[in-house]
Formats: C-alpha cells, sequence, structure tokens
C-alpha cells in the first residue's frame, strides 16, 4: 500500500503462521495489583481488565482488585449522580489523590476519570476543570478503613514518598484531620527511605492545628471550656498562625475568667473563703492581669487572716 504524501510509507502487516493463529489470542499477563493500577493509569484498559480478571480468579476476594472491576463495569453517572461541582486542578494534584478527598479512597480514580471522560488518568493537567459528584460534598467520606499502604500507587506511582505526601494533603482538605495525622505517624515511620522532611513537617504542623482547633471547638460547644482552651493551646502550639483557634481561644478568656469572677464573689459573700480564692487563682491563671480578680483575692486572703487571728483568740480566751 502507497503511503499519503508527507507521511510515512504503510508497512506491510506480518503474516501470521496458521499454528499461531489456531492458538488464538495471546493469554492474559500475570500483572500486579500495583502493576494493573499503572496500566488503568495510563488508560491501557486492554491489557489491565484481562489481567485483572486473571487476578481476581486467584484473589476473589482481594479488596481493590474487585473495586477496580467494579469501577471498570459501573455506569460513572448511576454511580456517582449527575449532579456535581467543580474542581479546578492545582499543579501536582492527581486523579488518585482527588478521589481520596472527595471519595475516600485513592483506588477509586478509575471511575472518578470515566466521571470525567478522561482516557488517561495519569495525564491530569493544571488548571483542567473537573466534575466531582455533588454526593461526595453531602458529607466527607472516611478514607479507607484498610489503612493507606493499599492506596500508595494509585496516589504516587513509583514514588511512595510523594504518595504519603498527597494522601496526607488530600485528608487534610477533605477535613479528615485523625487520617490525616495517621498518614504522618506512617511516613514518619518510613525511616531511611528520604521522606521529604521540610514538607512532611509543615504539613504535620497544619494538621495537628487544625485537629486540635477542631477539638477545642467541639469542647466548647459541648460545654467543656477547660478540655476546649487546652486543646486551642495545643492547636497554636502546633501552628501560631491559625488566627480563628487565637481568636476562638481568647474570646472563651475572656468568657470563662468572668465565669470564675462571678462565682468566686458569690463565694466570698458566703464566706466559702478557700473555694473562693481558688476559683480566683484560676481566673488568673488565664488572665494574670485581671485586676478585678487580683484585688478581691486581696481582700479575701485578709478576711481570713482575720478570721483565723479571731478564732485562735476566742480559743486563748475559753
Amino acid at each position: 500500500m502507497l503511503g499519503v504524501e508527507g507521511d510515512e510509507p504503510a508497512t506491510e502487516a506480518p503474516e501470521v503462521s496458521e499454528e499461531a493463529a489456531a492458538e488464538g489470542p495471546a493469554p492474559a499477563e500475570d500483572l500486579t495489583i500495583a502493576q494493573i493500577i499503572e496500566a488503568l493509569q495510563e488508560g491501557d484498559i486492554e491489557r489491565a481488565a484481562p489481567a485483572l480478571d486473571r487476578f481476581l480468579k486467584g484473589e476473589p476476594g482481594h479488596r481493590v482488585a474487585r473495586s477496580l472491576r467494579a469501577q471498570l463495569d459501573a455506569d460513572p453517572r448511576e454511580e456517582l449522580g449527575s449532579a456535581y461541582f467543580t474542581h479546578t486542578v492545582e499543579p501536582g494534584e492527581t486523579l488518585g489523590q482527588l478521589a481520596r478527598q472527595y471519595l475516600g479512597d485513592a483506588n477509586r480514580f478509575l471511575i472518578l476519570a470515566r466521571y470525567n471522560d478522561i482516557e488517561r488518568p495519569s495525564r491530569l493537567l493544571a488548571g483542567q476543570r473537573l466534575r466531582i459528584p455533588q454526593s461526595a460534598a453531602r458529607e466527607v467520606p472516611a478514607a479507607n478503613a484498610e489503612g493507606l499502604e493499599d492506596q500508595l500507587t494509585a496516589l504516587g506511582g513509583q514514588d511512595d514518598e510523594e504518595a504519603y505526601l498527597r494522601a496526607i494533603e488530600a485528608d487534610l482538605e477533605a477535613g479528615r484531620y485523625e487520617e490525616a495525622r495517621d498518614g504522618v505517624r506512617q511516613a514518619r515511620a518510613q525511616a531511611g527511605n528520604g521522606l521529604r522532611g521540610q514538607r512532611l513537617d509543615e504539613l504535620e504542623r497544619t494538621v495537628d492545628g487544625r485537629y486540635w482547633e477542631r477539638h477545642g471547638h467541639a469542647a466548647r460547644d459541648a460545654g467543656d471550656p477547660e478540655a476546649a482552651l487546652a486543646a486551642y493551646d495545643r492547636a497554636l502550639e502546633a501552628d501560631s498562625g491559625r488566627a480563628k483557634a487565637r481568636e476562638a481561644r481568647e474570646e472563651l478568656r475572656e468568657q470563662r475568667k468572668d465565669e470564675l469572677h462571678s462565682a468566686a464573689i458569690q463565694r466570698y459573700r458566703n464566706q466559702d473563703l478557700d473555694e473562693a480564692i481558688a476559683l480566683w487563682d484560676k481566673a488568673l491563671e488565664l488572665d494574670p492581669e485581671f485586676e478585678a480578680a487580683r484585688g478581691y483575692r486581696l481582700r479575701a486572703l485578709e478576711l481570713q487572716r482575720r478570721l483565723e487571728r479571731l478564732g485562735r483568740s476566742e480559743e486563748g480566751s475559753s
């Protein structure tokens, strides 16, 4: 056959022997689950699908393999719903990372790719606009309970270091701070593999700051100001730049010290001086410059000394 002008000449198809034709198509390759995921990331369904079926024959209960097979078979719109919002891809983001963030499992990158008509999931471009199913925003999904290890390939390809960091970032963005802390701990445990120290340090500070800030809000709303203040302190120790935690802590401190002061005055009037002084001590721990508490505390101490002297004099005269 002649090639079109300007194109490379077409080559003749190689002859197939009668023996080869009789044997039929080559059998499916035996691939590991990581290799299957990599093939799916590259859009090589023809290679990955039969390898996945072959893998499942040997390990029919394998969670990741079963999930991938289901994602290949499912109708993405029926599976995820037709309503969606838009996510603009940031530099360095992957479909695995976004699947963990929004769907709770990095290995669901495949259904997310199909939902967006992406043939090659590994080719994600900064600035690209993706459809994210609205169902993902109704409730923040918990990350997969079986742990992070089986999601590393989908998150970072061959680079486990980057995969850990992407998982932490995904959980952080999804508000899954407990899972993000677990990710940090797992990353720290990979001693000797050169995990990116500075970036991991920064992520850990952010994760701990948000984690303890959330605990502070929860304790405050539950009516436990002491636990809330302790949590806010830990949030600011981890990440001193958390303005909302600082504002919440200062507001709660003001409220709490006034409550302690009011309670102490009531005890003082009832001449329960030990309890009144203890309450003013707590108020002054929150605000050492609290002049009203300081003044009343001194008066309570003076009254306590007078009562003690009066008691001793009465004992001596009896």
